[in-house]
Parts: structure tokens; sequence; C-alpha cells
């Protein structure tokens, strides 16, 4: 009877709630973040299962994908999955719409500048968030975003809208959680350069490459980090320092550079100079890395980076996501649970910098 023709469970993944599935209920909402561009649907039955029109195996996931082009960006978005079950001769539908987050009115909070450094000769875009009713006569904490190797000859807004790197922490403030200054300066040159060298390794494969030691640029997103200390109203304790993949390369070169610079860092699926980071001693760190990642290597570049804190009796914060956890666009993506983690964020937010 097609009153028995149902799916016994529809499970959705990506970094949000499953939704209350009831066999009965056969229209649902999935809402996701802004930076997901693939969702996970999990539909068992014990009969027969379309999702889309093909025909799937209930012991296993079905990916779908969404759009990562430069439009969808900024707008409402939205994709249908159709969900059949059938036994041949009847057949019951299911309609879920996964709903991602149209996050302009964020977006449009931060606003672009060009910092000109005397000391490199360099411009450097950068984007900046000021908390509302900014006060100059206030103290706020900052957090300094280091973006990946992907947004170096992208728009300066491409900072923001690929990830949540810069962007999680305007929401958080925007709800009065965690006010903050938020800035985010962009390395807009590629072929081997990034904020170190270890884009001389990545885009060229040169083994010998000084991966570790700072870039023209990575020069001046620290000297960014001056003026922009200079021009508002910083918490000088309370500094906060990440970045992900070429940028979380560069954050721990940063702070190994200047260690007495910041309250915390999160690095996320970088590595740090085995030879230097005892600088690192006393400063907290949470640094997050997928074991599958197929790009920065987990084994080559994080596992020395670990076995280097140990050795040097650093305490840190480690998030190592098992393989599969972290499954689209690949588990480089690491970055988006890792700012999705709102105990981070609370933590990062608890460490101030001792005088």
């Amino acid at each position: 009877m097609l009153t028995n023709l149902r799916l016994e469970d529809i499970t959705l993944t990506q970094n949000c709630i499953v939704p209350n599935f009831s066999p009965n209920v056969t229209e649902y909402k999935f809402f996701v973040q802004s930076d997901i561009y693939g969702v996970n649907v999990y539909a068992y039955s014990e009969s027969d299962v379309y999702i889309n029109g093909e025909k799937i195996n209930c012991d296993e996931p079905t990916l779908i994908k969404l759009k990562e082009d430069y439009e969808y960006y900024g707008v409402e978005y939205s994709e249908t999955v159709e969900i059949k079950v059938t036994d041949g001769k009847e057949e019951k539908l299911y309609k879920i719409d996964i709903i991602r987050e149209n996050a302009k009115e964020i977006y449009d909070l931060f606003k672009p500048y060009v910092f000109d450094d005397p000391d490199t000769k360099i411009k450097m875009p950068y984007e900046i968030y000021l908390p509302k009713n900014y006060d100059k006569n206030k103290k706020y904490p900052l957090v300094y975003v280091l973006h990946g190797a992907g947004q170096r000859l992208q728009s300066v807004d491409m900072v923001l809208k690929r990830y949540e790197s810069a962007t999680v922490w305007a929401k958080d403030a925007q709800k009065g959680i965690n006010e903050c200054i938020i800035v985010s300066p962009q390395c807009a040159e590629a072929n081997g350069i990034g904020w170190t060298y270890f884009m001389e390794f990545l885009d060229h494969g040169k083994e010998n490459a000084e991966v570790y030691k700072f870039t023209k640029w990575g020069i001046s997103a620290y000297n960014l980090l001056q003026e922009i200390k200079r021009e508002y109203a910083v918490d000088l304790n309370r500094i906060y320092l990440t970045g992900v993949s070429m940028g979380g390369f560069g954050t721990f070169e940063m702070a190994v550079e200047h260690p007495d610079e910041f309250a915390a860092i999160v690095p996320i699926c970088g590595g740090g100079d085995p030879k230097n980071i005892k600088n690192l001693k006393g400063l907290p760190i949470w640094l997050f890395h997928a074991a599958d990642d197929p790009l920065v290597d987990y084994n080559k570049w994080c596992v020395p980076t670990i076995k280097a804190l140990d050795e040097a009796g650093i305490e840190y914060k480690k998030t190592i996501y098992a393989p599969n956890k972290v499954f689209y666009p690949s588990g480089h993506f690491s970055w988006t649970p890792a700012y999705a983690n709102k105990d981070m964020r609370k933590w990062l937010f608890e460490q101030v910098k001792s005088n």
C-alpha cells in the first residue's frame, strides 16, 4: 500500500542541524551557511529510492552540489532535491529545499581600502569591519585574517565571500557577541607568491622553497596591522590572528616573528617552521587540519608542526578532522567547520595577552 511506501530516514549533513524528519511529512527546508558548496543526503527505505532521477544506494550518501560561481554570492539561492520512493507500481515523493544563506548584509558591513606601504612599496587591498556604534574612545579586540591562495587574483571582496574566515566574526558582533574590529588584507599577486614562500612549493613544486619565510606581501600584511593599530581603537592585549591554507602558513610565520603581538592564533590547514616554533611558547594556539587534506598534506606539513610544538613544550589545542569528515569541495576546506565551531570562537575571545 502507498501508505507503507515511505522513507524511514532522511539525514542531511554539512555543518548544519539535521531536519526533524517524519516519514509522513514530504516537504522540508534545510538552511546552510554562506560558504557551503555541498550537502550530503542520506535517504533510507526498503523500497527503491531515486534522488533527482538517479537511483541511489541507501547505504551511501548522495552529494548535492551548490553553486560556487561569483554571481551566486550575496543573493537568494537554493537547490531543490526531489526524492522518489517506489516499488515499481506506486511511488511517493519527498522534496527538500536546500537554502544557502544570503550574506549580502554582512558583506556590506565591510569597507574596502588600499594600504600604500612605504616600506615594501606594495599597494595592499584590504577589507575592514567596524562594530556598529563604533566609539573611538573605547578599545576593541581585533581579528586579523589571512586568506588562502585562491583569493590572490580575485576581487578584494572575495576575501569575505569564498569562506567565513572574516564574516563569521562580524555575524557574531552584529548579535552583540564578541564585538570587535575585523581586518582581512589581500595578497594580490600569484605565480609562487603568497604571504610566505610556501606558494613556490604549491604553485611550482619547488621542494627547496623557503616555505616559512615571509614575502614582501607578508611583511606588508604585518605593516598594515601596525597602521590599523594607529588608526583605530584597538585593544592591544586582544589582537587575534587567523588564516587558512596559504594564510595558515602566514599565521604561523607572523606569530613566530612577532609572538608578543598576539593574544592567540588560529591557523587552519597550514604549517609552522619547526626550527623557530619555540618562539610561540606561551601563546595560545588552536590549530585545525583535515587528515585527508589533498592540497596541504597533513603528514608533510601539520605533523612536523605538531611534533615541533610538543618538543618545545608548548601547550596548544588541535582539531584534526577524520578522513571524509570534510567532504566537499575537498578535505582541504577544513576552515568551513573550523570557523563554524562556536567553542573555538568563544575560546579565542577569552584569550587576553598579559602585560
